[in-house]
């Protein structure tokens, strides 16, 4: 048998067997302990029906994706902290994330070999490089996304949040609690960005539930990731541990928060002219050079066929 073709025949082998176990695992029939317990409580096995399949196989696909690849519980807190910056909350968002970079890697070196089964092309360096390629590619593909989804949703926290502060200090200095300040702003800036607003209700529905407001603020910090969040949190913190005007604080913090924003707006407008050099010299240019030199081009071709003659 060629080797070519072995090599071709493993990697499907491989591919399916894949397929294979994420379906096994996320269809196979309970343990007896799991059915003993559903004997004991029936509702659990009311509430298992009435799961969507969707959320069923999510579950499956996730206790398959942790007994292949175990991470590390570093690695796993590190993912986690991503994932929630980038507003993924779920219980299984690590699973998910690790299962889509596994089937990702997966499905990139098979694209690979499909397309080089259908061009005929033969087994050398160049195309194991290229199922090498396709692998990292895959691997790197989900992780790349994951980081502009953090970044996107981080530049709309930031942007929103002078706005969300002006409410504060307005809530602040009305005679509300910091509590229900944090929950009024939440409620009222939703339409404008929903993620602050998320992230201002999770951290009410923390320090309701009984956890300080110190450490709720520090998770609020943690969970958006944005430096201006963390500093407005330091803030908050060394002013309730002070025992100062909390309006004032929120005042001077708000008033350099709209500085801050004009800055970046100028930063941004003093950008947009190089920003706009490269497409002029790609696009714009060439496209005036055919333009304005075509004709002349074609006369003096003309001219210089006729001396030639």
């Amino acid at each position: 048998m060629d080797l070519t073709l072995l090599l071709y025949l493993v990697i499907l082998l491989a591919v399916v067997s894949l397929i294979m176990a994420l379906y096994w695992g996320s269809t196979r029939t309970a343990s007896a302990v799991d059915t003993r317990l559903k004997q004991i409580n029936p509702s659990a096995v009311q509430e298992d029906v009435a799961q969507p399949v969707t959320d069923r196989l999510v579950k499956g696909v996730a206790k398959v994706t942790s007994q292949l690849v175990p991470p590390s519980p570093r690695n796993v807190r590190k993912l986690r902290r991503r994932l929630m910056r980038a507003g993924f909350m779920g219980e299984n968002a690590v699973a998910i994330f690790t299962a889509i970079r596994i089937t990702c890697a997966v499905l990139f070196p098979f694209a690979t070999v499909v397309v080089l089964i259908v061009t005929r092309r033969p087994l050398d360096s160049s195309a194991f490089m290229l199922l090498v390629l396709s692998v990292a590619f895959g691997l790197f593909i989900p992780s790349f996304m994951l980081s502009r989804q953090i970044t996107k949703r981080q530049r709309r926290i930031t942007r929103a949040l002078a706005d969300a502060l002006d409410l504060l200090v307005v809530c602040v200095e009305a005679g509300l609690g910091m509590n229900a300040a944090l929950q009024r702003v939440g409620k009222e800036i939703e339409l404008v960005e929903p993620a602050l607003a998320f992230e201002l209700g999770v951290t009410n529905r923390e320090i309701r539930a009984g956890k300080p407001r110190d450490e709720a603020l520090r998770n609020l910090g943690e969970r958006t990731g944005v430096d201006d969040i963390k500093s407005l949190v330091a803030m908050l913190i060394q002013t309730d541990r002070f025992g100062t005007s909390i309006a004032d604080s929120l005042r001077v913090f708000a008033d350099s928060m709209r500085i801050k924003r004009r800055q970046r707006a100028e930063e941004m407008v003093a950008k947009a002219a190089i920003k706009l050099l490269f497409p002029l010299l790609l696009c714009i240019f060439p496209a005036l050079l055919i333009v304005l030199m075509g004709p002349a081009l074609v006369k003096i071709y003309e001219v210089l066929g006729q001396l030639n003659q």
